[in-house]
């Protein structure tokens, strides 16, 4: 399988925020199974990632969150939009981010 955080580095995604290893984490779990993690993202995926890290689930949305905002802030689409290779036009949601890049990953992985 493609590696989740070599997708994010890629993406200019820095690892120095915590919220880095939480969305490793969500995209790692979206792929096993996108249909029940993203059907209610606070109750299903970010509960687990919150379970492995041992914090709540609204530590791991702020957090991403966080990191989404600085990035964007940062680097608009001048990175992920090229990445992908559709334009964002504008700054996704924490749960659209986690679809786009377990989607990234599903359409360049190996088969």
């Amino acid at each position: 399988m493609y590696d989740v955080r070599h997708v994010l580095r890629k993406a200019g995604l820095r690892s120095t925020y915590s919220g880095y290893n939480y969305l490793g984490s969500a995209v790692a779990l979206v792929l096993k199974d996108q249909e029940f993690y993203l059907k209610n993202v606070t109750s299903n995926l970010y509960r687990v990632v919150g379970e492995q890290y041992g914090v709540s689930n609204m530590c791991v949305e702020a957090a991403i969150r966080t990191m989404i905002n600085s990035y964007w802030n940062q680097n608009s689409n001048k990175i992920l939009s090229p990445l992908l290779g559709y334009p964002v036009f504008d700054k996704p949601t924490a749960s659209e981010f986690i679809s786009m890049l377990a989607d990234y990953i599903q359409d360049h992985s190996p088969r």
